[in-house]
């Protein structure tokens, strides 16, 4: 790949000079003009796939060789990460495969399906709109496609569009079938048999039975035209004519009926005795034939005509952007009376789990909460170690926030707050609250080897004990420590199938365990000590310390050992 890209661009070069040097006019008092212009147009022809002279294009392949080689050695090739916008799709695709009056909407094959099942779009996020007319569901379309386009992060913004399929309108004037005596009902018969076909008969085979449909031939209703041209009588259909042959004449209750030449040579679609006595009229004299636009599909939900205004979400996260876009849409658009629209995509997912999501995780909390109540039967020991928690909330989001500018440079946002990421701190709580818990037992332990708080006699014992609870067996802590991150470390740069859950995941825990570790390591023996020491100082409220207490800056120099 670097090699091609080396011979292409030096071949790019050669013809993007001789191209300037042509607008500039400097090929003419060239040495070799003539044949730097025969090259540019060669070199034209090929990039349009045309037959072209090899030979022409040959003569600069020894100048291309060598410019090659300080060219190969000063070159650099890297992987574009994101382009101007964010996304390598939206800013080279979307430029590239851009076809005038059309939109594109760029996705998977396999996601569009599953999004279109489970959603009813084909894309990231979708409003319907519900109308009790097509113009006004239209309209209204339009102007949320206006309002949502400029919304940061908005991609593929489109109105789903309802016009745009001919149909044949036949107006009947009705004044106008009285004059012949033709009723509207003789009217739309003669139509549904030509365009519809009706069904006269059956015929019964074996156990099953068929309809006998006649139906005019196509010729016959394949145009406008054609469709004019429909014989109309009072008493039914008679069958197709050219009416241009036929000139029907009414006067009174005697009717005549003139035949040119032209139609009495022509083909007979009915015989002769079935008009007799009858006025045969073309359709185009009681009736206004002509094709307007109308919808190319309707489609309607519960009842209700309903139409889609489709988009794609990026560089944000979907649930954040469906916020913004619902006030935006609220504050600009105007819904009109008997209109109103939803919000649909895969984002009611995550909506739905957020919302069970509110109440597993302050269960969760709680329930770390009871078991360490539980575990030491002391609900300062418990609160010790649930300040771990926000600890690690800090520090999951501080990954969140850093990681990716590490990774893709320093304009990259924050990585998207999805479900994942929820479940990543869940875990993140356990995993911070079992670090704290190694240190917790042997604090508690150093007490305990000394007799607990009544056998200590003084601050200064009970600070060295501390002290030897913090520092004892402080290996062993930091591999427990160091095996959680170490393993973890991995997922964060997951890329092929499931790394789209895994990194969210377990970026908030790597996180929230390389901050809530140094904080557990660091300030949980000075906040020990801190409730300790009040309630060694309850438990001796009548004796006297041997020597002066620690003043607050005294006592967190623990913190440093």
């Amino acid at each position: 790949l670097f090699d091609r890209g080396v011979e292409s661009f030096t071949w790019y070069a050669f013809e993007e000079a001789i191209k300037a040097a042509g607008i500039a006019d400097l090929l003419k008092s060239a040495r070799r003009g003539k044949e730097a212009a025969r090259f540019s147009e060669e070199a034209l022809k090929v990039q349009l796939g045309k037959r072209h002279d090899a030979t022409v294009l040959e003569q600069f392949v020894p100048l291309r060789e060598e410019l090659e080689k300080p060219f190969r050695d000063s070159v650099f090739l890297w992987p574009r990460k994101t382009g101007p916008k964010g996304d390598l799709v939206d800013d080279e695709m979307g430029r590239v495969l851009q076809v005038p009056g059309w939109s594109n909407i760029f996705t998977q094959p396999i996601i569009n399906r599953i999004d279109m099942l489970s959603t009813g779009v084909r894309t990231d996020i979708g409003v319907k709109v519900f109308g009790p007319d097509l113009e006004t569901t239209e309209r209204v379309c339009k102007e949320i496609e206006a309002a949502l386009k400029p919304v940061n992060g908005a991609r593929d913004t489109i109105a789903a569009p309802i016009m745009g399929k001919g149909y044949v309108q036949i107006d009947i004037h009705r004044e106008q079938a009285a004059r012949y005596g033709i009723s509207v009902e003789d009217i739309q018969n003669e139509i549904e048999v030509a365009l519809g076909g009706r069904a006269v008969t059956f015929t019964v085979e074996k156990r099953d039975r068929f309809p006998v449909r006649i139906r005019y031939a196509r010729a016959n209703r394949s145009d406008e035209e054609s469709i004019r041209r429909l014989l109309i009588s009072p008493s039914g259909t008679a069958g197709p004519s050219i009416a241009s042959g036929l000139a029907p004449t009414v006067m009174g209750d005697a009717t005549a009926s003139a035949e040119t030449p032209q139609a009495q040579s022509g083909h007979r679609a009915s015989p002769a005795h079935s008009a007799k006595g009858k006025p045969l009229i073309p359709l185009s004299a009681v009736a206004d034939v002509r094709i307007v636009e109308g919808p190319a599909m309707i489609k309607s939900e519960n009842g209700r005509l309903l139409n889609y205004v489709t988009l794609n979400v990026r560089g944000r996260d979907i649930v954040g952007f469906v916020d913004e876009a619902q006030r935006v849409v609220a504050q600009k658009v105007k819904l009109p009376e008997g209109v109103h629209i939803e919000w649909s995509g895969e984002f009611e997912h995550q909506v739905r789990a957020a919302r069970t999501l509110r109440f597993v995780f302050p269960v969760v909390i709680v329930l770390i909460f009871i078991i360490l109540y539980l575990t030491y039967n002391d609900l300062a020991d418990a609160g010790l170690m649930m300040l771990a928690v926000p600890e690690a909330l800090a520090g999951g989001a501080f990954f969140m926030f850093l990681f990716p500018k590490i990774m893709q440079g320093w304009d990259a946002p924050p990585m998207d707050f999805s479900v994942a990421v929820w479940v990543g701190f869940i875990a993140c709580f356990g995993m911070a609250t079992e670090t704290g818990i190694i240190m917790l037992v042997y604090l508690r332990e150093a007490i305990e080897k000394r007799g607990g708080l009544e056998n200590i006699k003084s601050l200064e014992e009970l600070r060295q004990a501390v002290i030897e609870g913090a520092v004892h067996r402080l290996r062993p802590k930091l591999l427990t420590e160091g095996v959680a991150i170490i393993a973890i470390f991995p997922m964060v740069f997951a890329k092929g199938v499931g790394g789209e859950i895994l990194a969210p995941m377990a970026l908030p825990v790597l996180g929230g365990l390389l901050i809530s570790d140094e904080v557990v390591d660091l300030f949980l023996p000075v906040r020990f000590y801190w409730i300790r020491r009040a309630r060694w100082l309850k438990l001796h409220a009548g004796s006297k310390p041997d020597r002066p207490l620690e003043t607050s800056e005294q006592a967190p120099a623990l913190a440093a050992v």
